[in-house]
């Protein structure tokens, strides 16, 4: 994120169970909750998001 950017909060709906392997998950890589969802979230737009039109030469 650039100082231009300014977080927004995203809310879901996870079960007790997933939300707290989740987080153990987390812990043993050393990273939060929320750095693994940004980076699987960037990741994700990379790989599905559709590139602008190229204009044609």
């Amino acid at each position: 994120m650039t100082e231009e950017e300014k977080p927004v909060r995203v809310s879901i709906y996870l079960s007790e169970d997933v939300r707290a392997r989740f987080k153990s998950a987390c812990a043993l890589h050393k990273k939060s909750m929320n750095e693994v969802l940004v980076e699987f979230i960037e990741e994700y737009l990379a790989q599905n998001e559709q590139s602008p039109p190229q204009p044609k030469k």
